[in-house]
């Protein structure tokens, strides 16, 4: 597997996108559950991995790297109610459906704005390096979202 940063997102991409496909053909909580591993994985390497890092090297991608955290936030938040609702209710269904969307528009401005740019900002030692650190990541990333309570998401908006 390659360490560069970008693939190893691209990556991420493909195995969150085919569980979003897999929950749409049958609405298996399961699948959910993976989603929410495999999303928390991947927003932990990122945000500790790589947005610092391209931050430095790439400052003027600091705007949109703001909106990605944010984006991270509004997804943990629902993950982590996801995970405390009974998976057999419509209101399951609704919320995970509507994360979903909100991951795949994530993914859709990464790989169609900012991964290029990336690319040609950042050389490829520096994205090999990188990777490396996220590989180094994954190893000790949480498996499953935080706990949200109704109080923790009205905090953060009040924030």
């Amino acid at each position: 597997m390659s360490t560069d940063a970008i693939v190893m997102l691209r990556e991420g991409h493909k195995e969150l996108r085919r569980l979003i496909r897999a929950y749409g053909a049958d609405r298996n909580p399961g699948v959910v559950d993976q989603f929410l591993r495999a999303l928390t994985v991947y927003t932990y390497i990122e945000r500790e991995g790589m947005y610092p890092r391209v931050s430095a090297l790439a400052p003027e991608t600091e705007l949109m790297i703001m909106e990605f955290r944010e984006e991270h936030h509004i997804a943990e938040v629902l993950a982590g109610e996801l995970q405390e609702m009974p998976a057999d209710g419509i209101a399951y269904a609704i919320k995970a459906r509507f994360l979903m969307s909100i991951v795949e528009r994530h993914m859709d401005s990464e790989e169609q704005m900012w991964f290029p740019h990336v690319r040609a900002t950042v050389g490829r030692k520096e994205l090999q390096e990188i990777g490396a650190w996220m590989a180094r990541l994954a190893e000790r990333a949480p498996r499953r979202p935080p706990r949200r309570t109704a109080q923790d998401a009205w905090d953060a908006v009040a924030a």
